[in-house]
């Protein structure tokens, strides 16, 4: 059979448009927030499911991607990703109350999920083998960009209003929809196995009441995760994120568990930054995303960095600890002076991205041939939810050092006091770096036990 690859620079940039959206619209929306609790009157913990009811529902529903991509096909899925994208962006931005807005940003995380599951196997079918590390590392670059841009690009929309920052969405993405039917392949479907969606509904019953009960302080929901996470257990041992077989690798473990901290660290910075500085220093929402700029740039620059370093050297946990210790530096700065924001944020985003290539290589290579694609997406799942409980905590430490609980603290105006909240969470997600550390010592002791075995071994 001949295979087409005459289409394929036009499906690159369908693909790289697609994961440019969903990387965009992961941090555009953090400088709308305030103006958006303005608007609707709404809480601290509402404004945090409009961050978390998308994440939570792209990080699930690229589980079962790759069936329902098996069963419809590959474009008919992606197309669906981006209609699903464009439209509940529309409605996002017509909302008339902060619920609807909520259920609207799930479903938008619905599409950014297909977008992002099924844009690299299109990709990859549209090159030859020797041209698709190129292919990949261009889509890769938009990742990048894409949390470059958002915080700026959302920062100077809503100067003019919040809404501009979902309806961006909507002409891009009917745009890229109408092309990728016209001009993207048609590949056949692929005969697919009987979808188990025990596991997911497992996941979804167990992950929703325990991120309301966070955000919003509320023991019912917290008892219910209680309640439902046995029941949790029991589906993931028929299907479950991690095998059985990677739990028993020590040294896979280890660095998940790193990872796993370092995530949960990393990722709620820029949110609770971006509400401190709007809501409290009265910053303008553009103001507000150049003091926070260096944190992604940061990370830009240290990606291809450290991917290089640990190439040349091979000494990736000292990489990692490194990236650790300044990324820890630079976030328990900002909490500690409030002063220098942007010169801080920049330490802890080039450690944090130090970190990031030289863990996931490490995370593949220590789970072995078979299950490195197992192995990856697993890793995925826990930063992913590690980001979700990241941002969830935040309202407690608003109800916790703002004297009131954080359902009741309400964005009508700029000057409420998020001073203390903000500091004492950016302090403990700080530790939470350090902490990261102890099993990455773990595994540089196992290395160096391993070597002194061998060397005992008589030649």
């Amino acid at each position: 059979m001949t295979i087409d690859y005459s289409r394929k620079y036009f499906v690159l940039s369908i693909t790289t448009l697609g994961s440019l959206m969903a990387a965009i619209d992961s941090t555009i929306v953090f400088l709308a927030l305030p103006a958006m609790g303005h608007y609707f009157s709404s809480s601290v913990s509402y404004l945090t499911w409009i961050v978390v009811a998308y994440i939570i529902s792209a990080t699930i529903f690229m589980i079962p991607s790759a069936d329902i991509m098996r069963k419809i096909g590959k474009k008919q899925l992606y197309l669906i990703g981006f209609v699903i994208f464009a439209l509940s962006s529309l409605v996002i931005a017509l909302s008339s109350n902060v619920i609807m807005a909520i259920i609207f940003r799930f479903i938008e995380g619905i599409g950014a999920g297909f977008l992002s599951a099924v844009g690299i196997p299109i990709l990859l079918d549209a090159f030859p083998p020797q041209e698709r590390g190129r292919a990949v590392g261009i889509n890769s670059i938009s990742w990048a960009i894409g949390t470059l841009v958002g915080p700026v690009l959302g920062g100077y929309l809503v100067l003019y209003d919040w809404r501009y920052v979902f309806l961006i969405n909507v002409p891009i993405g009917i745009i890229a929809a109408i092309l990728g039917l016209a001009r993207i392949p048609h590949y056949p479907k692929e005969n697919a196995q009987k979808y188990d969606p025990i596991p997911l509904i497992g996941l979804i019953a167990f992950l929703l009441p325990l991120t309301v009960g966070i955000s919003f302080i509320n023991v019912y929901f917290l008892v219910a995760s209680a309640i439902i996470f046995p029941f949790f257990i029991m589906a993931q041992r028929r299907n479950p994120i991690i095998p059985s077989v990677l739990l028993k690798n020590r040294n896979y473990v280890r660095v998940s568990i790193s990872s796993t901290l370092q995530a949960l660290s990393f990722f709620g910075v820029l949110y609770a930054l971006s509400l401190y500085l709007q809501i409290s220093r009265g910053m303008s929402s553009l103001s507000a995303s150049l003091y926070l700029f260096t944190y992604p740039l940061a990370s830009m620059i240290a990606n291809p960095v450290s991917g290089f370093l640990f190439d040349r050297t091979g000494k990736g946990a000292h990489l990692l600890v490194i990236g650790l210790v300044m990324q820890a530096f630079g976030i328990f700065m900002v909490a500690y002076t409030m002063t220098l924001i942007p010169i801080y944020l920049f330490i802890a985003g080039f450690g944090g991205s130090l970190f990031w290539a030289p863990s996931t290589t490490m995370v593949v290579d220590a789970a072995g041939p078979k299950f490195r694609g197992i192995a990856n997406s697993s890793l995925f799942t826990l930063r992913n939810m590690s980001l979700i409980l990241g941002i969830s905590v935040f309202p407690i430490f608003v109800s916790a050092f703002s004297h009131v609980k954080s359902s009741s603290i309400i964005i009508t105006a700029f000057g409420a006091n998020l001073s203390a909240s903000t500091s004492y969470y950016l302090i403990t997600v700080s530790l939470l770096s350090v902490l990261a550390i102890i099993p990455i010592v773990g595994f540089l002791r196992s290395k160096r036990e391993s070597i002194e075995s061998k060397a005992e071994i008589p030649g």
